[in-house]
């Protein structure tokens, strides 16, 4: 079950999204949200100025200054957005006929917000981001960081926001740890779908016969949970797996994508290989991954 859900805020506008998928992964399960802004702390401002003073012709007064409003501010907007999003949201006819057990609490704490959200996410049940749009926003690698750091999954939004979240999931299906763990991951969406499809690539053949059996072995499996599944096989050009991928599981009517995180180098930074980067910055559908 998904009872605690996070839901970093990097005070833009886009936490709206965040927020939003946050409550649309949840609500089935009456999930807990945890909206948390990382302002930073004193001393990381006044590196920040100290830095930054050899860029400008600001003094070190002035940019501290600027540092600190620009801090003010982005907890402000944070704060913002979480109330509309709660009064839209958590009232008692904001959803439908039936109040959503779903509630929502917002906090604002000092540090490194990578550091800190990866800290607060171990004891979540998922974790989840919106698409960064702007350089001081959580971008792709920072994402990365928290997701090899802090062992729970994590749902990365569209820019475009979803209207559902899990009622049909596409299985971005390896014959991999990673894919394995994840799908362990999604168990509870999994369960709740109407429709789960398993998707398995075969990349450099027009043959997906391989793909096809690793996908309909792994939806046998998954049937026996009681879940409606089918399974197919894919075939892509070399490095066009992913948009292969993307494509079916939008013909198939899915709003949710699960896959395996996977990494060609021990590097944090590079943790995304090519499949996986493609997913995040190609599709526009959710998607859940797992390192």
């Amino acid at each position: 079950m998904l009872k605690n859900i996070l839901a970093p805020l990097a005070g833009f506008a886009h936490d709206a999204n965040t927020l939003e998928a946050a409550f649309l992964a949840g609500w089935p399960f009456d999930a807990a949200i945890d909206a948390v802004h990382v302002q930073p702390d004193p001393m990381k401002i006044v590196v920040n100025a100290a830095l930054n003073q050899f860029r400008t012709s600001h003094g070190n007064r002035e940019l501290l200054h600027d540092f600190q409003k620009s801090a003010e501010e982005r907890s402000a907007k944070a704060k913002e957005v979480f109330d509309a999003f709660a009064a839209r949201r958590l009232t008692a006819h904001a959803f439908g006929s039936s109040q959503s057990g779903t509630t929502a609490a917002f906090r604002c704490i000092e540090g490194d917000p990578v550091s800190e959200i990866t800290a607060a996410a171990r004891y979540a049940d998922l974790v989840v981001f919106a698409h960064a749009s702007a350089p001081d926003e959580f971008s792709t690698d920072q994402i990365a960081n928290v997701l090899v750091d802090c062992g729970r999954p994590v749902l990365v939004a569209p820019r475009q926001p979803s209207e559902t979240i899990g009622r049909v999931v596409a299985i971005a299906w390896k014959d991999k740890a990673e894919a394995a763990r994840a799908v362990t991951a999604a168990m509870p969406l999994l369960k709740a779908a109407k429709k789960v499809v398993v998707l398995s690539v075969e990349e450099q053949s027009s043959d997906a016969s391989a793909s096809a059996e690793s996908a309909e072995h792994l939806a046998a499996q998954l049937r026996r949970h009681g879940m409606q599944v089918e399974a197919h096989g894919l075939s892509a050009e070399r490095h066009a797996g992913a948009n292969v991928l993307i494509e079916k599981a939008k013909a198939l009517g899915a709003d949710l994508i699960v896959s395996g995180a996977y990494s060609h180098s021990r590097m944090r930074e590079l943790v995304f290989g090519g499949f996986t980067r493609t997913l995040l910055t190609a599709c526009d559908l959710p998607v859940l991954l797992l390192h």
